[in-house]
């Protein structure tokens, strides 16, 4: 969240945020993270925000949530005067062809629930397996994409889809398609190891280029160039051990600012 509200900002657009948990440290790489539930205050913030008079939304970004009762409200959220504007949401919830720590199969169809809300989705082929209801993780393909797209929307799910950490021809990057146009690919050279936050930050510099008014295939592009160069800078800058503190920024924030 720390980094996507710093994106939205510098992309200049006002943000509100709901903290679904606070966190220690992130998920990963730390040990167990010490956990304080907002569950109770995010009831209350989402019942404030709708008495506020005037107050509207341009768009909306959902990621990790982690708890079923939080993804019912968050829904209510979308009862907010959003019409046909922007709704991205991240269904994080696994990779690798598993749940992450912590999650059942049960919260699956939570997040299928919730993505029936969304105009884009940015799911990881593990996720977009899930989603599909199929019963194991189907190889990455082309022709699997499709077969996953159709089951999807078979679960009400409309919104433009796009398969982030995909790889095609030696490179990663995004494999996508909208609703009226076929599937899109774009990509660089591959970096070794893992670099976290990459998908929150992505989702994030695409919101903020939607709301720009960029097309779904420039927002794409553009964002996909703008998380590689943050991940060459982390890579340049910082020994392995040291990429579990997150994206270097500065980079980024620069282009984004200079690109304004």
């Amino acid at each position: 969240m720390v980094s996507a509200l710093t994106v939205l900002q510098a992309m200049n657009h006002t943000t509100a945020a709901l903290p679904t948990a606070i966190l220690s440290t992130q998920t990963e790489g730390f040990g167990t993270p010490k956990k304080l539930a907002t569950n109770r205050w995010i009831k209350q913030t989402i019942n404030h925000w709708q008495l506020v008079p005037n107050l509207d939304f341009s768009g909306a970004l959902v990621g990790y949530i982690g708890d079923t009762e939080i993804i019912s409200m968050v829904e209510q959220l979308f009862t907010m005067k959003l019409g046909n504007r922007p709704v991205i949401i991240d269904p994080v919830m696994g990779d690798e062809g598993k749940l992450y720590p912590g999650l059942s199969k049960d919260y699956i169809q939570h997040v299928r629930r919730l993505c029936t809300h969304a105009t884009i989705i940015t799911p990881n082929w593990t996720e977009l397996c899930f989603l599909s209801g199929a019963e194991i993780v189907l190889e990455p393909s082309l022709e699997n994409a499709k077969h996953l797209l159709d089951c999807i929307q078979g679960f009400g799910i409309n919104a433009d889809v796009i398969i982030t950490g995909a790889k095609l021809n030696d490179k990663t990057g995004c494999l996508f398609q909208s609703r009226e146009e076929g599937f899109e690919f774009v990509g660089h050279s591959e970096i070794d190891g893992h670099f976290y936050g990459t998908g929150d930050t992505f989702a994030a510099i695409l919101l903020g280029c939607l709301l720009s008014n960029l097309s779904l295939t420039d927002s794409v592009k553009k964002a996909t160039n703008l998380i590689y160069e943050a991940i060459v800078a982390t890579a340049n800058d910082q020994e392995v051990a040291n990429r579990k503190y997150g994206l270097k920024l500065g980079k980024l924030i620069q282009l984004i600012v200079s690109q304004n």
